[in-house]
């Protein structure tokens, strides 16, 4: 994939962010099928890997947001991915299966304002959600103000 000047400038900020505020997230394959991937530790102690798919759109369209690992990702009562669209569990139908794609922003309320940063940082807000469902079967919507 190629990117536009316009595109160029704006992930190469982006990295710096990165960079500089969540060094434990890189940027892979910037001229292909580019990704940012890293590992999160929760609260708990316990680390997931998160991969965010950066579309052929971006800064205009939304980026994915999945968690590779723990692969399953198992929920209260079964598997997190099994939900696919799911307010209550604030997740899409996975086009990467296995991996859970998360909604940190549902795509028409995207803009270019939004960084990859802030993507993150809502994943991993999930995730302290995610930790909480496992623990009392709650909906994830229970633990996270509906902010998209």
């Amino acid at each position: 994939m190629t990117w536009s000047a316009h595109q160029q400038y704006r992930l190469a900020i982006e990295r710096r962010i990165l960079r500089e505020h969540m060094p434990d997230f890189q940027f892979h394959d910037p001229a292909g099928n580019s990704t940012v991937e890293g590992e999160y530790t929760s609260s708990r102690g316990n680390t997931y890997r998160l991969i965010i798919g950066i579309p052929k759109g971006f800064p205009d369209e939304c980026p994915s947001c999945y968690v590779a690992e723990p692969c399953p990702l198992m929920g209260f009562h079964q598997e997190v991915i099994e939900y696919g669209n799911s307010h209550a569990m604030h997740t899409w139908i996975s086009d990467r299966p296995p991996w859970v794609r998360l909604c940190t922003y549902r795509p028409e309320r995207w803009s270019a304002a939004h960084s990859i940063e802030k993507v993150l940082q809502k994943a991993m807000l999930w995730i302290e959600a995610y930790e909480s469902h496992v623990d009392t079967g709650r909906h994830i919507s229970a633990f996270l103000l509906n902010m998209d």
